[in-house]
């Protein structure tokens, strides 16, 4: 049974965003990630992701590309933040005051303490300081 991992919205946009500087890395390593292990992520993700490329890189296309392969649901389990992962995430966001962790960081780490995830595909430096390890 391959292992779990939590796909962050800097891995989506360093795979989807040619223009971004992990681009390389992402795409040298999603097919082997994909091989290894199963792949989960959050709606606060999706719409953080979909939110940076229609937004900030001004690709609409891009960003209903990325949905529409989400929406199909064949190789990432989208977990939704309901309001206990609410919770404890705002108790993450307040705890760690000397963190500049964004609200999504805090429900990122609030499912993957619930969920037991110990691996991350992402470029953030936020996870490790949490305990999780990145996998790129």
């Amino acid at each position: 049974m391959k292992e779990k991992i939590f796909i962050d919205t800097g891995f989506w946009i360093a795979l989807l965003n040619k223009q971004d500087e992990y681009h390389q890395i992402a795409k040298r390593n999603f097919k082997s990630i994909l091989r290894n292990y199963c792949f989960y992520s959050s709606e606060f993700i999706v719409f953080e992701t979909i939110t940076y490329l229609n937004c900030s890189i001004k690709n609409h296309d891009l960003a209903l590309k990325f949905l529409d392969k989400i929406e199909s649901n064949n190789f990432v389990t989208i977990i939704e933040v309901d309001i206990n992962i609410k919770n404890k995430a705002l108790e993450i966001f307040k705890k760690y005051d000397n963190q500049f962790f964004s609200h999504t960081d805090c429900t990122s780490f609030a499912i993957m303490q619930k969920e037991k995830f110990t691996k991350y595909a992402g470029f953030d430096d936020h996870f490790k300081s949490m305990g999780f390890y990145p996998v790129l």
